[in-house]
């Protein structure tokens, strides 16, 4: 059962910042977009030029592209700023709420489109199924199964409990909805900040039945709630992408690793984000060491919360010594890139507040600029410098050429191919004409099924006569087996009597 909830649809990009400095970085990402414009050009150009069964593939080809969604996940421990990032890297200062401890409960998907143009569905969430929730109960999900098999039974037995007490509490706020709600999927036209409070916020008291009136709808269906995608256009971005928000990963409730743990798994490209008062704990290190196991997987580090350094300019190096120190020594990869920023100044930038700036943060961001700025940027304005400042558009160049690289060139080459063979055939079959006379002169449509029977006839008196031709000749070799058979066997039947007679 699904719900599709109509609510006028606000045009959301009314709350983006306009500032071209928000393209910095995205570049590769710009040009890449220019061609796949111009293969879906060529195959639009073809689709009039083929037959039927051509143009299926064609379209299979068209659609593949169209739906070419890169996706980034963001990674990394509760309260380093992962959402506040995602905010900062999707345009919209507090497009998703951080001001709730934890708000992160499911993995959370942007998907941007390029343009201004308003979706028709703007949210949906997934909710969870009663067998996902009977595996959950039995077997502590994929963590639980980790754990057990590692021998870690406490591990198991606390992530059953937990998930018996999600599932009890859950039906105590749902009433007799509960059982209803299971496998539903909601859609609305539209979402705000209540919305997504309701679905994937669980807020501070999560295990406490004591919540204050106001927040009796905070998180009224997150603890059923899978998985929330939620749909934007961006004048920012040049091509379409999908950034993944996701619970931390020393979460106390187990079941948020796993979600995390799970969404690993479908994402190529990662960016963890540590808090630069405490850079790569041990939790940090083998959240880097999982991904970078994993095969084909992009790494990237964002240290972030600078603006809480009080030296940043003499820190920063310091803190990015230490990290790559502790990589070498835990066999993280080596060439990963790490990136120091500050989604607070980013989201600053966005909002157009960057005099709300608070004393500490903005005393930081002078010490910083003091050794960042170049003569490159010096003639930017103040506003456009601090969002250099904030490692955006490190960021944004960095994830730029990932997708380019590691997804969008392999996936445009492979789809660029198969169009070109379907030229191909194309082209070879134009080649083939029906050879008429010289006088080039018009044939009624009698005269051409005249001239089509007359053909039939010919080819159907040949194949007549071929097939006659090797009747024929199989006859006469079975005929030929046939008497040697009779001779052979006549042969031996009269030396058999030669050599016995009579006797028996």
């Amino acid at each position: 059962m699904n719900i599709a909830a109509q609510f006028p649809s606000p045009d959301l990009t009314g709350f983006q910042s306009q500032r071209d400095s928000l393209k910095a970085g995205l570049e590769p990402l710009a040009a890449f977009a220019e061609r796949v414009e111009r293969v879906e050009q060529a195959m639009e150009a073809l689709e009039e030029l083929t037959g039927d069964s051509a143009k299926r593939s064609l379209a299979r080809l068209q659609r593949e592209l169209k739906e070419f969604e890169p996706a980034v996940t963001f990674l990394g421990q509760v309260k380093s700023g992962k959402t506040t990032l995602v905010n900062a890297m999707a345009g919209w200062a507090d497009l998703l709420p951080t001001d709730v401890n934890p708000w992160t409960s499911v993995v959370t998907s942007l998907h941007l489109t390029p343009g201004s143009q308003a979706r028709e569905i703007s949210a949906r969430f997934q909710l969870m199924k009663e067998e996902e929730w009977d595996r959950l109960v039995q077997k502590g999900g994929r963590l639980g199964e980790l754990a057990n098999r590692a021998g870690a039974g406490g591990e198991l037995d606390t992530i059953r409990k937990q998930i018996e007490t999600l599932r009890e509490k859950s039906r105590r706020r749902l009433g007799k909805k509960f059982e209803l709600l299971l496998g539903q999927e909601h859609e609305y036209g539209y979402f705000d900040k209540n919305l997504l409070e309701r679905y994937i916020c669980l807020g501070d008291d999560f295990f406490e039945d004591d919540a204050p009136a106001e927040a009796e709808n905070q998180g009224r269906f997150a603890d059923i709630t899978r998985s929330a995608d939620l749909y934007l256009s961006s004048r920012a971005k040049p091509f379409r992408m999908c950034l993944r928000d996701t619970p931390g990963v020393n979460d106390t409730f187990m079941m948020r690793e796993q979600v995390t743990i799970n969404a690993v798994r479908s994402s190529r490209i990662c960016v963890v984000v540590l808090s630069a008062h405490q850079a790569l704990t041990s939790i940090d290190m083998a959240l880097i060491r999982m991904i970078s196991s994993l095969k084909s997987r992009d790494v990237v580090i964002f240290v972030n919360r600078i603006d809480e350094l009080k030296d940043p300019s003499n820190q920063i190096p310091e803190i990015e010594k230490n990290i790559r120190e502790v990589l070498t020594k835990q066999d993280g990869p080596d060439d990963a890139r790490i990136i120091f920023g500050s989604a607070y100044w980013a989201n600053k930038v966005l909002s157009d507040n960057i005099e709300g700036m608070a004393e500490t943060s903005a005393t930081s961001l002078l010490n910083w600029a003091e050794k960042e700025l170049d003569a490159a940027i010096s003639d930017y304005p103040p506003i456009d410098m601090i969002w250099h400042l904030s490692g955006l558009p490190k960021l944004q160049e960095i994830i730029s050429e990932r997708i380019v690289t590691t997804l969008g060139e392999p996936k445009l080459r492979k789809i660029a191919t198969s169009a070109v063979t379907i030229a191909s055939g194309q082209q070879a079959a134009n080649k083939v004409r029906i050879e008429g006379d010289a006088s080039g002169r018009s044939l009624s449509m009698h005269e051409i099924r005249g001239e089509l029977a007359a053909l039939a006839n010919h080819h159907t008196e040949a194949l007549a006569q071929e097939i006659g031709t090797i009747t024929e000749s199989y006859q006469s070799r079975a005929d030929r087996a046939h008497n040697n058979f009779i001779d052979r066997a006549v042969h031996s039947l009269v030396k058999h009597l030669e050599d016995s007679g009579d006797t028996k």
